[in-house]
């Protein structure tokens, strides 16, 4: 395919928005941490590490295998004379449950699920915020995947449709984790930390994604290969 864009058109302020969102949240948490100037540039290699590794491995598992593997359960379930009008969306359905599943997921902690000593109140408002936050950041990855020329492609070439998400996953992560991983903070092990400094930065953070989120809804989802007419 010549000259195929790997950022669609229409994608610019969105992922600005997007981007904007994981250097809040990175600032937010180094601040919250205490704000330290003695930033150790010795961790780029340990931060670019962990950015390419969660960028990769989730887009593949949730924008690849996830994402296509509801879209063409939704359309074979939907193209059997028993459900016909079942999914009038497959592409929406797959956008919704792809990126639902992955809010979840970034629930899921490396340790305790909540800090000891933590405001459960506030621990709870934060872990909503969170699935929110990585629920919007899936659906805007899920119409880059979507929206792209090279998913309109036979595979293996369409695969070439994550790219545009993995490479702004990377991003997000270097920013979202640069500010504390570089001043001395370890990677963090839960989000529900009860901290109110923190659900701030959160709340933060949702409402530039869902500003994203909004401006991609005004327009219809792209249809992807084999599905007519279904848009949301």
């Amino acid at each position: 395919m010549r000259n195929a864009k790997i950022i669609p058109a229409g994608f610019g302020l969105p992922l600005v928005l997007v981007l904007l969102a994981a250097a809040v949240g990175g600032v937010g948490q180094w601040w919250a941490e205490g704000a330290s100037t003695a930033w150790d540039f010795s961790r780029i290699g340990e931060l670019a590490a962990a950015a390419l590794e969660a960028g990769f491995v989730e887009e593949v598992l949730f924008r690849g295998v996830l994402l296509w593997g509801c879209l063409s359960w939704a359309q074979s379930f939907s193209q059997r004379k028993a459900n016909r009008g079942a999914f009038q969306n497959p592409v929406c359905f797959a956008i919704a449950t792809s990126s639902l599943v992955f809010g979840l997921f970034h629930l899921l902690p490396d340790g305790p699920w909540v800090t000891p000593e933590a405001n459960l109140a506030i621990a709870l408002a934060q872990a909503v915020l969170k699935v929110a936050q990585a629920t919007l950041f899936g659906i805007i990855m899920a119409r880059l995947v979507f929206e792209t020329p090279f998913e309109k492609e036979p595979f293996p070439r369409r695969t070439l449709a994550l790219a545009a998400p993995i490479v702004i996953h990377v991003a997000f992560d270097l920013l979202y984790l640069g500010p504390p991983m570089l001043s001395g903070e370890p990677l963090p092990t839960t989000y529900l930390t009860g901290i109110p400094l923190e659900l701030a930065n959160s709340a933060g953070m949702t409402l530039l994604l869902s500003l994203a989120v909004l401006l991609k809804t005004r327009r219809g989802c792209a249809t992807p290969r084999g599905d007519s007419g279904n848009s949301c």
